[in-house]
């Protein structure tokens, strides 16, 4: 296993959220993590392992290269440290190493590498909960959450919705047995329970964290905020921007518009979680696609336009907050390259004005 493909794998597992460098083989699990080796024999035999699936095992050393199970045709790669205890280091790759985080102490760390921040407590929920209205009142994100080399886990159960999250994605075995997506996951039941029986019960209860805080508790809070999903999004969006070199993003729907009039719209379009976000500041111009996370720079001009696209839902609408000629190119181009950013393709209806 290259550097690369640890790297995937751990962001994969860590966030719930598919990474394009690993194929999908339906039933398969894409990656496993134990606690304990001594319950591969009974996570194999179970049927989630096969082509395309990677399974972790603990070990003195982290391995470079997996070994292939013939009967399954999954790899096995050997890991070393913690994934479940906060503060703790794993290292999945002689070259890549994983740090894992509390949330709530996030404001006082310094980033020292790869790390995935988790809850583990209601004081982590709350301190994710704060950051988030902090981030939509006032435009402020964390620094820490939105550097190029940490990844919030467990997004599904964040206000990510389940999405493709799940057995299919991923998988973690405890040390006494216990299967889940995560290690605060809600149990699925013990290893060795077979692959259909292990979605079934993740449909009926698709909650990457359980108890951790109480289940009950942390639906009641995400559904009185129904915009932590956008929040998410906007979140990866920043990450991606300040990887690009922009300095200081602002997101627009965030604190406040780059165009201000657009501010008192009282319906935005842009609210979803797979909705395109525009990024901005002052200098630059990013729109970044939540969905398949593509990236396109954008001018001044541009942005203005595609904001407006974005906020009010259509051509004819924007052409009231931006230039309609620039309306018209911006949303002919990103319609063009298949991320239109109003949910109609039709373009602007032109009156033609008769002098009397």
């Amino acid at each position: 296993m290259t550097h690369s493909s640890a790297k995937a794998h751990a962001l994969q597992w860590g966030t719930g959220r598919p990474v394009s460098a690993l194929s999908a083989r339906p039933p398969y699990t894409s990656t496993v993590v134990l606690e304990d080796a001594s319950h591969l024999d009974a996570l194999l035999g179970s049927g989630v392992a096969g082509p395309g699936t990677t399974v972790l095992v603990p070990g003195d050393e982290p391995s470079a290269e997996p070994v292939r199970h013939e009967p399954t045709g999954a790899e096995i790669i050997t890991w070393q440290g913690s994934l479940g205890e906060p503060g703790a280091e794993a290292g999945l790759h002689p070259d890549f190493y994983l740090q894992v985080q509390a949330y709530s102490i996030t404001p006082y760390l310094s980033v020292l590498g790869p790390t995935l921040v988790r809850i583990t407590e209601e004081a982590d929920f709350q301190a994710y909960l704060d950051d988030a209205g902090r981030a939509l009142d006032q435009g402020e994100f964390s620094e820490y959450l939105t550097h190029p080399a940490v990844q919030l886990g467990d997004l599904s159960a964040l206000g990510g919705g389940p999405g493709e999250d799940g057995p299919g994605l991923r998988l973690y075995v405890a040390a006494d047995g216990t299967v889940s997506v995560s290690p605060g996951g809600a149990p699925l039941g013990p290893v060795g329970t077979p692959r259909d029986e292990l979605h079934r019960a993740w449909q009926e209860f698709p909650d990457a964290l359980g108890a951790v805080p109480d289940s009950a508790s942390r639906a009641r809070e995400l559904a009185s905020r129904p915009w932590t999903g956008r929040y998410l999004a906007a979140l990866g969006a920043v990450r991606e921007a300040v990887t690009r070199g922009m300095e200081q993003p602002r997101v627009s729907g965030f604190g406040g518009r780059m165009t201000e009039a657009l501010n008192g719209f009282a319906e935005p379009f842009d609210r979803s979680a797979t909705a395109p976000l525009l990024l901005h500041n002052g200098e630059r111009a990013l729109i970044h696609h939540p969905v398949d996370r593509r990236t396109v720079a954008l001018s001044t001009d541009a942005a203005l336009a595609a904001e407006a696209l974005l906020v009010t839902g259509s051509a004819q609408e924007a052409a009231r907050y931006a230039a309609p000629d620039t309306v018209d190119a911006v949303a002919a181009y990103f319609a063009g390259i298949g991320l239109p950013l109003t949910e109609s393709a039709e373009p602007r209806t032109v009156t033609e004005e008769v002098n009397a």
